[in-house]
């Protein structure tokens, strides 16, 4: 396979991997941003959410996180230190889908159950209760699984397999609130079971986008340094490029 041949085949991975990375900065500036102009609200959920009640550290991480989060998009609209950026955004969603997990199974278990519940998409009571006891739990199994480095493709494949989903369940919920409310959509604020306490639909909306977009970023290849095991079975070493043969005259 000749090398011009090879740079035609990477080439729409290359954009696509361009534009994710482009999306991603600007939602992940957008986020930081957006903390940094209505500190309350975040601030608030740092207390209360977070369970940090030490003043001084709650103020640390109130002011210091939504900073990290412009810094990270800068860094990806950029596309300095991609790797990096890779490896950061896998431990960052394996943290994020352990702590969901972990805040939804261990402190009120039955609380998630009842969140489940609202949606009435499930009328079968061992089909609730088993969503609801292994859902957090297999949050947290992926969420390791991204953090260790292992079996990273399978485990963000069976993310956007929740996320996708989720997100379009919450989706519906916000639309009926909001038409029976009266409330402007945005304006729409509940608890949609993700493990983090009431929320405004909006901002929920670019949350799981943002998450949704990293999932995929590493479905691509992406995050593979600092891994233990990248992939459970042996991937084939792309072809080598063959030198084109030269053609001689014969004397």
């Amino acid at each position: 396979m000749s090398t011009a041949l090879l740079r035609e085949e990477r080439r729409p991975r290359d954009t696509a991997d361009l534009l994710a990375r482009w999306v991603l900065g600007g939602l992940f500036i957008y986020l930081g941003l957006s903390k940094v102009l209505y500190p309350v609200e975040f601030q608030t959920f740092v207390r209360q959410q977070l369970t940090v009640t030490n003043p001084l550290l709650s103020s640390l991480i109130a002011g210091g996180v939504p900073w990290l989060e412009v810094f990270y998009g800068m860094l990806l609209l950029t596309g300095i230190a991609r790797d990096a950026a890779a490896v950061l955004a896998r431990w960052g969603l394996g943290c994020v889908f352990i702590y969901m997990g972990l805040n939804k199974a261990l402190p009120h278990p039955e609380y998630f159950l009842k969140l489940v519940r609202q949606y009435d998409i499930v009328t079968s009571p061992l089909l609730l209760n088993s969503i609801g006891a292994a859902l957090p739990w297999f949050e947290v199994y992926c969420g390791l699984l991204l953090l260790f480095g292992v079996a990273v493709r399978g485990s963000a494949l069976m993310l956007v397999a929740m996320l996708v989903p989720f997100t379009l369940v919450v989706l519906n919920r916000a639309l009926a609130i909001a038409a029976v409310s009266g409330k402007a959509f945005c304006a729409v604020k509940f608890d949609c079971g993700c493990g983090t306490g009431e929320v405004f639909i909006c901002h929920k909306l670019v949350e799981n986008t943002v998450l949704l977009l990293l999932t995929v970023w590493l479905l691509t290849g992406r995050g593979r340094q600092l891994c233990l095991r990248f992939s459970l079975f042996r991937e084939q070493a792309p072809a080598l490029a063959q030198p084109e043969p030269v053609m001689t005259l014969a004397s």
